[in-house]
């Protein structure tokens, strides 16, 4: 009997130029409480993976509040972000994840490689329409 891995149906967006494929994976993070379900845009371009710190404050994450780093993206703006860890459940498997939590109200959710692309073989099955995570 064939393994199942973690697989994520296609989600799309609508921008100016049309209709295009959003990357995005339903992930349990490890709150304070528990477990708690939230939407990761998978960003195979960013280096790490990034959260709001006031989801992580309201999660009861805890980050290193004393150090501030700059990180850019596309673009000459910095964002200011502070370093810390997640623990995520991806098959059945809890996986601490060394992340970044930016001082920015309107930052998404990135699932960047760091800790995620060597654990798992991420892709993008366009016949399917799954973003798939296998071993």
């Amino acid at each position: 009997m064939a393994k199942s891995v973690p697989t994520f149906p296609y989600q799309y967006k609508q921008i100016d130029l049309g209709r295009i494929f959003n990357p995005l994976a339903l992930i349990p993070v490890r709150a304070s409480w528990g477990w708690q379900h939230l939407w990761f845009l998978i960003d195979s371009g960013a280096d790490v993976t990034m959260l709001p710190i006031s989801l992580a404050n309201r999660l009861g994450i805890k980050y290193e509040s004393n150090i501030k780093t700059k990180l850019y993206g596309i673009g000459q703006q910095a964002l200011l972000a502070s370093p810390g860890k997640i623990k995520l459940m991806i098959d059945n498997r809890e996986i601490e994840v060394r992340s970044y939590f930016v001082h920015s109200q309107d930052s998404i959710l990135l699932l960047g490689r760091l800790d995620i692309f060597e654990q798992f073989s991420v892709s993008f099955d366009k016949l399917l329409q799954l973003v798939v995570f296998s071993n």
